[in-house]
This record gives C-alpha cells, structure tokens and sequence, in this order.
C-alpha cells in the first residue's frame, strides 16, 4: 500500500468523522467509495478469477451509483463487476458482499455464506460484526464508525491491512 493511498484513506475518514451533518444520499454515496476503498486494504484467497466481483444482496441503496462509480475502475489490478441478488442461492462466487437484508436468520445465512467462500461481508446493520460478519460500518449522530471482526476475516482466510485496523474498532474474540 502507497502512502498516497494511505493519506487519500486517511483524509477521507477525516471528513468523514469531522462531524458534518450527512444525508442518507450522501452516505450512501461515502458507502460505495468505501467498498472499493476497503478492497484495496484486503488480501483474499486467489481463486484465479480475472475480475473483481462485488454482490449487493436484497436492497440497493446505491441505485446506479456503484455502476457509474465503478465503470472502468479496478480493485487489486481487475476489473470491478457489479451483480446484485435477491437470494442467497444467488451470490455465486463474489469477492465482497454487501448485505442489506433485514430478516436476522437470512441475514446471518449470508454472513455463513461469505465466511464459507471467502468473501468480505460488509453491511451497515446493528451487531453484523458481533454476528460474524467482516465490517460493519455505523452513521451515527453525523459520525462514520468502522467495526472489524478480525477473527471472522482470518477464520475465512481473509487478511485485512494494518491501515484499515487502525482506523476501526475490532471485535475481539468473536467468530461465527
């Protein structure tokens, strides 16, 4: 990781926790440069895929934002594909799923899934990292929060930069 990037991150999180008031339109759009930004921090399982694939499960809170945002982009050197699932039979192989589900037992159904392929799970729902799942970002009171759950990352083989830790809160000692 560059020390460009690194500032670029660090920046980012600056504003993000300076306190400013944040619509949803705008944290939806904070959201989906943090997908492609925490990717960049992560190191997963080679699976010789040529693409980076990023599923979105249930609803899109981003509308075409991730489309145009991601359109000729690459993470890790591929190129960013973005597919969208309604079930979780549908993920298929992915490198980040971002889980909006609502109902706590398909919610951690997906968390089971990406733990059991590899697959970094980000969500914004209360106690996703507490429940196995990867990152957990929180808006709360004009404030960014990034929780990490460690052990769920290394226990599906998922290596997270020092960079992104220390920007977080880590979940210690819970794994799915």
């Amino acid at each position: 990781m560059s020390n460009r990037a690194c500032v670029w991150v660090l920046l980012l999180m600056a504003q993000l926790f300076s306190g400013g008031a944040l619509a949803s339109q705008e944290e939806n759009k904070l959201m989906a440069v943090f997908l492609g930004r925490f990717a960049s921090y992560i190191e997963l399982p080679d699976r010789g895929s040529k693409q980076f694939t990023i599923t979105l499960i249930d609803e899109n809170p981003f509308g075409s934002l991730l489309d145009d945002l991601y359109l000729g982009k690459q993470i890790n050197g591929k190129p960013v594909v973005i597919r969208y699932a309604t079930r979780i039979d549908d993920i298929g192989q992915s490198d980040l799923l971002f889980i909006t589900l609502v109902n706590p037992r398909t919610r951690q159904e997906a968390i089971d899934y990406g733990a059991k392929n590899s697959i970094l799970t980000i969500s914004t729902s209360t106690g996703f990292a507490e429940r196995g799942g990867i990152i957990q970002l929180d808006f709360l009171q004009q404030q960014t929060r990034i929780k990490i759950n460690h052990a769920a990352a290394l226990k599906s083989n998922i290596r997270i930069g020092a960079p992104l830790l220390s920007l977080a809160t880590v979940v210690k000692g819970v794994a799915p």
